[in-house]
């Protein structure tokens, strides 16, 4: 809660304490020195039982009323906030990704123009054979990375409904099969906010299976505890390792997936082994607490 909302809520409180209060007094006052006065004992009473009624109504009206503005605005903000988020995960990944393949084909045009100058032409064909696989790997992870975009802020369904719409994409752009096992009842013990972001870091998990892994199937699972919940997705590739001091925020989009579990209180954990896959496991506490191991320790590996 940010200090405007504790100096609001602050004063919020102190109008619920005073407000009655000075009502009844009021209310009192008015009644003891004036309408005792005019009107017969038993009229007084009941005047003063409707007046305090519809005093009452009216007060809370007007205490919810504000209550439910300032969630209204908070909500507001948090969306925005939550937008602005996803604007910058999408920047930073079109950097590792579109930005590097696009420095790659400025290399290759600058080798293919050496070659032209060369008159080497068949080094010139294998560089422009390079480029246009270069060209059509960025044009197909620009138009990946918007649909999941679109996809994960589109939740209307719920999240295991959209999931699977997910999968079954993969497996048809992929020839990849994903087995889903998700919890009792489709059941989602987290927020709209944590949904979408779970769904992206498992976007960018099959992104990386898809691009990196050779994997010949995966597996989505999720499990859940007293204390918190634990979504899977592990896959029988190549695996990859890696050696204990490098650091792991630079290996295929591992930093930006901790920080979108971060962002909804979890963590991130990978563990892989060369020749066994790699599996990414997304940990949520229950009851708003943080959970998770973070990143692994001697089998923490980003892997393919």
């Amino acid at each position: 809660m940010g200090f405007n909302d504790r100096r609001r809520y602050r004063r919020l409180k102190i109008l619920t304490t005073v407000g009655p209060t000075l009502f009844v007094a009021v209310a009192e006052t008015f009644r003891f020195y004036y309408l005792r006065l005019v009107l017969p004992p038993a009229s007084v009473s009941l005047v003063a039982v409707a007046v305090t009624l519809v005093g009452a109504a009216g007060f809370s009206t007007y205490v919810f009323d504000l209550v439910e503005k300032m969630e209204t605005e908070r909500r507001e903000y948090k969306d925005a906030m939550f937008a602005l988020q996803e604007r910058e995960h999408l920047a930073r990944e079109m950097h590792d990704g579109l930005a590097q393949n696009l420095a790659a084909i400025n290399l290759n045009v600058h080798r293919a123009k050496k070659l032209m100058e060369g008159r080497d032409l068949e080094g010139l064909e294998d560089e422009l054979g390079r480029i246009q696989h270069a060209v059509n790997l960025s044009y197909a992870e620009v138009r990946q990375s918007l649909y999941d975009l679109r996809a994960a802020q589109g939740l209307a369904d719920g999240f295991w409904p959209t999931l699977r719409t997910q999968v079954q994409d993969f497996e048809m752009s992929t020839g990849i099969p994903v087995t889903v096992d998700a919890l009792p009842e489709d059941q989602e013990p987290w927020s709209t906010v944590a949904a979408v972001q779970i769904l992206r870091i498992i976007q960018e998990s099959l992104g990386n299976v898809r691009k990196h892994a050779q994997a010949r199937h995966v597996w989505i699972f999720a499990t859940q505890s007293e204390r918190k919940t634990q979504l899977t997705i592990k896959d029988d590739g190549t695996g990859f390792m890696l050696h204990p001091s490098e650091d792991l925020g630079h290996h295929f989009g591992l930093s930006i997936m901790q920080e979108r579990a971060a962002s909804v209180g979890g963590t991130v954990a990978i563990e892989s082994v060369p020749g066994s896959g790699t599996a990414i496991i997304i940990t949520l506490a229950q009851n708003g607490q943080r959970g998770g191991d973070g990143i692994g320790k001697s089998k923490s590996h980003v892997g393919g």
